[in-house]
């Protein structure tokens, strides 16, 4: 089924229609032709009709949505209550489209065509026209903000650099009031936005050493003598790219190298060198040697349970990209032939990145995850047997009640789980909030830790009693707790609530999607197949946690 996208504007975006209808896959998107010159009309009928809608996109112009605004443009007086009140109107309105689509994108105002506001005075004058643009923009964000499938995009990063290439002609002429290059640039942006809501984003940056961490080659010039940092132009851009890296990692997208050098030699220049913006322990995992990179890298995901359409590969030599990007399929390979001065740009600008409203201490934490996953991977290899592994590491599952202290880090797990994911249904902030409120639903999360440390929240399922049957409504788990029998043991926390409550059958219903097979062969594997994609567990006494778990208070 396809999922639908709309657009509703208060001008004419026919071009940017034309855009995303070039870049979007038809076979999974419908793009519904936007109708120019009915914002509130259109805003209204949509949510009264109570149509669903994967992404909505609202982008308007302040003076035709604010009416009052019209006075700051004509510089007369105004009356502060009702622009506050429009902007409201226009506030919750798109608080009422959030409830019939999956993800609302706003774009902010920006200042109307023609209007340079008082000069030197537009930010401090009550009546500047910047000041009171800024003023409206912030009571959208604030309002908004607690709005966990709304995003409030920044237009400026469009239209800045831009606006030279504005002809007046196109507005006067259709109402156009962007150039087709804004367009080009906004369609880019709903695009990266559409691939996060898929659960398509970078979680892993690996990284070249050589020219492109720093300059020059270490094994040449040693750790002391290569070019980063100081009174140098090169140096201080590798400084630069080096401190958008650490930003990253900071909200949680992990760093791993891949680089053809004596390792002991490029760690010395990584630890000893004081020019350095990232140290070893930014990074998750390297390959420091001289094999075939694609192969390295292949080795990385493997360790860290990750496909390549997460991961953004960085190097400055183009034959070395041109064999990874041919190597593994799907990975991100941007070009960096422009040289340093252009990596933290090219960096920024091809990074698919998903800058949740909300760290989770999931996200916080998910370096230390990564190296505690990778000395159990390393255990696996020194014991012969997987049941031996599997008792060894002494696993400890908890359940708990969604509650608010979980609900983000739950509504991130909707979002990008999709390998063992039953149906995929990407719920809502609102859906889980309704959901909540139904007696007959038991919404549990599931808790990791053993011997290596805590893995935090990793699984989620949506237990739903009625007629006196227990039906799987949604179930999840994050890949990076996969081959450890996690699954099985929130089967077996379902079947303890249905003992509590004497039901006796367990049912779930399979949706087949490109990626969740794992799931499938998890349900073949566990259950009785009474239908295709028809799942049933009829004796739940017999359904045993396994051995190597342990299943503790929360």
């Amino acid at each position: 089924m396809k999922q639908n996208i709309n657009i509703f504007s208060d001008f004419n975006t026919e071009i940017l229609y034309n855009f995303l209808e070039q870049k979007l896959d038809k076979k999974l998107f419908k793009i519904n032709k936007p109708i120019f010159g009915f914002f509130y009309e259109n805003l209204f009928k949509f949510t009264k009709n109570k149509k669903k809608s994967h992404l909505s996109v609202v982008w308007t112009k302040v003076d035709s949505v604010v009416n009052s605004f019209n006075k700051i443009l004509d510089y007369e007086k105004v009356n502060y209550k009702t622009l506050i009140k429009e902007t409201d109107i226009y506030i919750n309105l798109i608080k009422q489209l959030s409830h019939n689509s999956n993800h609302v994108l706003v774009f902010s105002w920006t200042l109307p065509q023609f209007s340079k506001g008082k000069f030197l005075n537009d930010f401090t004058d009550e009546t500047g026209i910047t000041k009171n643009l800024n003023i409206l923009n912030k009571r959208v964000a604030d309002s908004l903000k607690k709005y966990k499938n709304i995003s409030f995009l920044n237009t400026n990063y469009i239209t800045d650099g831009n606006d030279t290439d504005y002809n007046p002609k196109l507005w006067f002429l259709a109402k156009i009031p962007f150039t087709q290059k804004i367009f080009e640039l906004a369609s880019e942006e709903i695009f990266k936005i559409i691939k996060i809501t898929k659960g398509q984003f970078i979680k892993l940056i690996v990284l070249d050493l050589d020219d492109t961490l720093w300059g020059g080659n270490v094994g040449d010039l040693g750790w002391q003598k290569i070019n980063l940092g100081g009174h140098n132009a090169l140096g201080e851009a590798f400084i630069e790219f080096q401190k958008k890296l650490k930003a990253l990692n900071n909200l949680g997208v992990q760093l791993a190298i891949s680089s053809k050098n004596e390792e002991s030699k490029a760690m010395a220049a990584i630890s000893k060198n004081k020019n350095m913006i990232l140290k070893q322990k930014n990074f998750i995992s390297w390959r420091i040697n001289w094999r075939d990179k694609a192969k390295n890298i292949k080795d990385i995901l493997k360790e860290l349970n990750l496909s390549a359409e997460n991961v953004l590969f960085l190097d400055d030599n183009l034959r070395e990209r041109m064999r990874v990007k041919k190597g593994i399929k799907g990975i991100n390979v941007p070009d960096l032939s422009d040289g340093p001065f252009f990596y933290s740009s090219i960096l920024m600008n091809s990074g698919n990145f998903d800058f949740s409203k909300n760290i989770t201490t999931e996200d916080l934490k998910r370096t230390q995850y990564y190296k505690d996953n990778s000395k159990r991977v390393k255990l696996k290899e020194k014991l012969i047997s997987e049941e031996n592994w599997l008792r060894s590491l002494n696993t400890r599952v908890s359940f708990k009640k969604l509650d608010n202290s979980n609900f983000d880090r739950i509504l991130q797990l909707i979002l990008r789980v999709n390998q063992m994911n039953l149906t995929t249904r990407r719920l809502s902030q609102k859906n889980l909030i309704d959901l909540r409120k139904k007696s007959n639903n038991y919404l549990i999360c599931c808790d990791l830790k053993d011997r290596f440390g805590e893995m935090g929240t990793i699984g989620f399922f949506n237990l739903e009693i009625k007629n006196n049957v227990a039906v799987v409504k949604d179930f999840l788990l994050s890949c990076r707790a996969f081959g450890r029998d996690i699954e099985k043991s929130m089967i077996f926390k379902m079947t303890q609530i249905m003992k509590s409550k004497k039901i006796s059958q367990l049912e779930l219903n399979y949706v087949k999607t490109k990626k969740n097979s794992p799931c499938l062969y998890f349900l073949k594997k566990n259950f009785k197949s009474l239908k295709k994609n028809k799942f049933i567990l009829n004796d739940i006494n017999n359904f045993k946690l396994p051995r190597h778990l342990t299943i503790s208070k929360s």
